[in-house]
C-alpha cells in the first residue's frame, strides 16, 4: 500500500554548497591513482614529529552531531595526504590532543581508524608512521562511504536534483529485518534523479525507518543529502555494506514511466547503511550512470604465510 505525501518533481541546485572552483571530472571508464607530489629530488630528510604537528590543522569548530575520532580522523588524514610521505613519523597521541583540544582516548581511536585504512601503522621504537599506501591517493576510492550529493559536487558537478516521489508503504521481509520491525510496518520510500548539464546522471531510491526522523515526510527537504538529513537528526552514517554490479537499465521494479534515462550501462549499487551502534537507518539502490562515473581501487598484496621463507 502506498501513499503519496509528495509526487510532485522539484530541483533544487545543488551547486551553493561548493567553495572555490570545481574540481575536475574524474576520468572515465577506468580506474586512477595519482601518486602523491615529492618534496623534492634533493629533499631526503624524513619530516619529524614536531614538524608534523606543526602542519596539523586545527579544526575552527568540533561538531557536536559528529563522532569527535572521527573527526580527528580527518585532521590527521589530511595532515597525512598533504604534508607526509611513507616513513614519516606522526606527532604522539598526546601533542595531537593538546593541538586539537581533545583527550587523548579520542585521539588513540582516530588512530586507530587510519590504521584499519592502511594509512598508518605501528613500528617497534618507531611509533606510529606513515606506510607506502598514504602515497597513492585513488580518485574515487570505492570503499569510501559518502552521500551523493557530496560526491558529485567535489567532482565539480552542478546536480539539481528531481523528486519523482515520497511515498509510505508497507515494509519488505528483508527491510522488517534490517530495520528490526514488526509485522507490518511501514517504511518512506523515497525516488529521486541527479542530473548535470541537462542529462541524469545518478537515480536513487532511499528507505528509510520511520522511528529516525523526527518530523513528517512532507515536511522534510528531500532536495538535499539523506545522510546529512539523518545525521542532524543524531543518526550518523559510519559504514555500509554495499554489493555493486553492472545492469543495462534500471531494474523493472525500479522503471520510470514518465521519464527517459540515457541508455546504459548503469553502476547498481545496493546499500545497507548503519551508524555507529550498528544500528541500520537507510537502505538505498543506486544507479550511476558509466559514462560520467567511475571508481578506483587500491590493491595491497597480502603476506603469504605458507609460503614465505620456506622452500
Amino acid at each position: 500500500m502506498r501513499d503519496d505525501t509528495n509526487v510532485r518533481p522539484r530541483r533544487r541546485d545543488q551547486s551553493q554548497v561548493a567553495s572555490g572552483p570545481g574540481r575536475d571530472r574524474v576520468a572515465k571508464n577506468g580506474v586512477s591513482m595519482a601518486a602523491k607530489p615529492s618534496r623534492g629530488d634533493t629533499d631526503d630528510v624524513a619530516m619529524d614529529r614536531h614538524a608534523a604537528l606543526a602542519q596539523l590543522d586545527v579544526p575552527a569548530s568540533m561538531s557536536h552531531r559528529r563522532a569527535l575520532p572521527r573527526q580527528v580522523r580527518d585532521s590527521i588524514a589530511a595532515l597525512v595526504v598533504r604534508d607526509l610521505r611513507p616513513g614519516d613519523a606522526l606527532p604522539s597521541e598526546t601533542a595531537v590532543a593538546d593541538r586539537l583540544k581533545v583527550s587523548r582516548s579520542t585521539v588513540r581511536e582516530a588512530m586507530k581508524l587510519l590504521e584499519q585504512e592502511g594509512l598508518v601503522e605501528t613500528r617497534r621504537g618507531s611509533g606510529r608512521v606513515v606506510t607506502a599506501l598514504s602515497g597513492l591517493r585513488p580518485e574515487r576510492p570505492m570503499t569510501k562511504f559518502e552521500s551523493i550529493t557530496k560526491m558529485m559536487v567535489e567532482l565539480g558537478y552542478r546536480p539539481t536534483t528531481t523528486i519523482v516521489s515520497v511515498t509510505s508503504r508497507d515494509a519488505t521481509p528483508s527491510e522488517r529485518a534490517a530495520f528490526k520491525m514488526k509485522a507490518k510496518a511501514q517504511v518512506i520510500e523515497t525516488r529521486r534523479l541527479r542530473e548535470h548539464e541537462g542529462q541524469y546522471c545518478v537515480y536513487s531510491i532511499n528507505v528509510l525507518d520511520p522511528r529516525t526522523l523526527e518530523v513528517a515526510p512532507e515536511d522534510i527537504d528531500w532536495s538535499g543529502s539523506v545522510v546529512v538529513i539523518l545525521e542532524e537528526m543524531g543518526h550518523e552514517i559510519v559504514a555500509s555494506s554495499a554489493h555493486i554490479s553492472v545492469v543495462a537499465e534500471p531494474l523493472a521494479e525500479d522503471a520510470l514511466s514518465d521519464i527517459e534515462l540515457p541508455a546504459g550501462p548503469w553502476l547498481m549499487v545496493n546499500e545497507q547503511c548503519v551508524t555507529r551502534l550498528g544500528r541500520c537507518v537507510l537502505i538505498s539502490r543506486d544507479y550511476h550512470l558509466g559514462s560520467v562515473f567511475s571508481f578506483s581501487v587500491v590493491r595491497r598484496r597480502e603476506e603469504d604465510t605458507a609460503s614465505s621463507g620456506r622452500g
